[in-house]
């Protein structure tokens, strides 16, 4: 479905990225996989460094497809957040998505697509997730904006936003806040789970499923959409 499309994913050395990397290259296109560090077929790109991201897109030039993954998290409270934590997740989460839209706007062929991976925490806040939910809130409003200044060269611009996916970052995120309320991690699967029709965690192959969705001639008229992946957990 893919074929002769050339797709740029960042953090693709684990999680929704590897996935999402696993399943374009499955669908015929050809993958360059970014990461923070390098590692087999995976290519070097701190996204905070605007110079490395810059380099990196410039390199993978001509290209028609972008997925952003790459990402971090940090719980905790308001009240009791070190500043240097919520400005750590805002630098890589939000300020990395925006250089990397930079670059991909100023080098994408046209018709491409860009994917930015959202959450459903960019939709809506949950206690402990004040700087991710940050983060996420304003990814979405950038993929809304860049979706309008791209359509005229028919650049669709999206966001996928997954619901609790059974990748590393979420097995980290449970284990922080069971340290955090005194509880084990089972307890905290327990109350998300509990939260989930579904009755199951999402998968890193589900989530990359509607990647390839956006980026084929299936999602043509898609632009500008936030696309929930999460079992009906919001609804």
């Amino acid at each position: 479905m893919l074929a002769g499309r050339h797709a740029i994913v960042t953090g693709a050395a684990s999680g929704i990225g590897a996935a999402a990397a696993r399943a374009l290259d499955d669908a015929g296109a050809s993958v360059t996989r970014l990461d923070v560090s390098a590692g087999e077929g995976i290519i070097a790109c701190d996204v905070t460094d605007e110079h490395a991201v810059e380099s990196a897109f410039a390199d993978a030039t001509p290209f028609t497809d972008v997925l952003h993954a790459a990402g971090i998290m940090s719980t905790g409270e308001v009240s009791t957040l070190p500043l240097s934590d919520f400005r750590h997740v805002i630098d890589v989460n939000l300020i990395g998505s925006f250089l990397v839209a930079r670059a991909s706007a100023r080098r994408i062929a046209d018709r491409g697509t860009i994917t930015l991976v959202a959450s459903q925490a960019g939709r809506k806040g949950g206690a402990g997730w004040s700087a991710y939910c940050a983060s996420k809130f304003g990814l979405i409003g950038l993929v809304e904006s860049l979706a309008q200044e791209l359509a005229t060269r028919e650049v669709r611009v999206n966001a996928v936003c997954p619901g609790t996916i059974d990748t590393p970052m979420t097995r980290l995120a449970i284990n922080q806040l069971a340290d955090q309320r005194t509880v084990t991690p089972g307890d905290i699967r327990d109350v998300y789970l509990a939260g989930i029709p579904f009755g199951r965690f999402g998968t890193a192959a589900e989530v990359a499923s509607v990647c390839v969705f956006l980026a084929s001639p299936l999602a043509a008229y898609v632009s500008g959409a936030s696309i929930v992946v999460d079992g009906a957990e919001l609804s």
